[in-house]
């Protein structure tokens, strides 16, 4: 029998994990000055529907089988989506891009360890790594693309503009697809046990893409314009530079954090131009959010589950 309130929960965590990760695709087409953020969001929604229907499937058994070796019964599902959403809309609040997968993964073993189901500790690790290591590959992606495409030049400004402009606006459509196809697919993945994988994935799409064009424009000028003063070169080499290391994680089925790979490749992308460039307050703010979410969250649901078996 479904549960209503996982579904009620699916949606609200979705739609609001949509409103937050907007900022990956608008924040950085926008803050190039490329196009509004208005039309940075209609990107942002093409690129994440067809990613999750193309390859969310790679995530499906992300949690349940590389996390935990063990299935979690509705309640511990509906605990997991709900901290979830508790934090992304913290996140949110403050206009912060929060990794949805550190919430989902700290929340789902909080659960499993209260339950006693078994944990996956070599999957965990690999993810725990794979965290660490994606914005200093994404930094390094971009960092070394931005400094080749600074050395050649064009002709005229206007050739330059529009070739660069293009590049962005196809880059903020392929980080759309990865946070589709990793995101959306990690979430669809959680509850597809008792939605079904046909309906987890519609309604995940659905529910991010009304998120994002609600409100996903006030976190999109955070990223935009609060971590780095972009320029299209750097806005294309950042895009395309996170982008591409989420999409490489995802063919191995591991979850990443879209957040965690475009603010390093706008990180990177920045420090090709020049320390100066890089808002380093912004970033110790992120990554104090990043730190603490997974502890964070293994702790709240814990906490609820333990109230749930009183």
């Amino acid at each position: 029998m479904l549960s209503l309130i996982l579904i009620v929960l699916t949606v609200l965590t979705v739609g609001i994990t949509g409103a937050n990760n907007a900022s990956n695709t608008a924040g950085t087409v926008a803050g190039s000055k490329v196009t509004s953020y208005k039309y940075g969001i209609l990107i942002f929604v093409a690129g994440l529907a067809l990613g999750a229907l193309l390859e969310g499937n790679k995530l499906a058994g992300a949690v349940q089988g590389r996390a935990l070796l063990g299935a979690l019964p509705t309640t511990s599902l509906e605990i997991v989506l709900g901290v979830t959403f508790a934090m992304v809309l913290i996140a949110t609040a403050v206009s912060l891009p929060l990794p949805m997968t550190q919430a989902v993964y700290g929340a789902s073993i909080g659960c499993g360890i209260f339950l006693g189901v078994p944990l996956n500790a070599s999957g965990i690790v690999v993810v725990l790594a794979s965290w660490v290591a994606t914005p200093f590959l994404a930094a390094g992606a971009a960092f070394i693309i931005s400094k080749i495409l600074r050395r050649r030049s064009m002709n005229s400004v206007g050739g330059t503009i529009f070739v660069y402009g293009v590049l962005t606006i196809a880059a903020s459509f392929y980080t759309a697809y990865c946070f589709g196809a990793n995101t959306l697919g990690l979430v669809a993945g959680v509850v597809t046990s008792d939605l079904g994988w046909a309906a987890a994935i519609t309604t995940a799409v659905a529910a991010s893409a009304a998120g994002g064009i609600l409100m996903g424009e006030r976190v999109s000028r955070t990223v935009g314009e609060g971590m780095s003063n972009l320029g299209p070169p750097t806005a294309f080499a950042s895009q395309f530079g996170g982008a591409f290391i989420a999409h490489i994680f995802t063919q191995g089925g591991i979850p990443v954090s879209i957040s965690h790979a475009i603010v390093g490749g706008v990180a990177g992308g920045g420090l090709a131009k020049g320390v100066s460039a890089l808002n380093r307050q912004a970033a110790v703010k992120l990554a104090v959010m990043w730190l603490a979410t997974p502890i964070m969250s293994m702790g709240m649901a814990w906490l609820l589950q333990a109230a749930s078996a009183i």
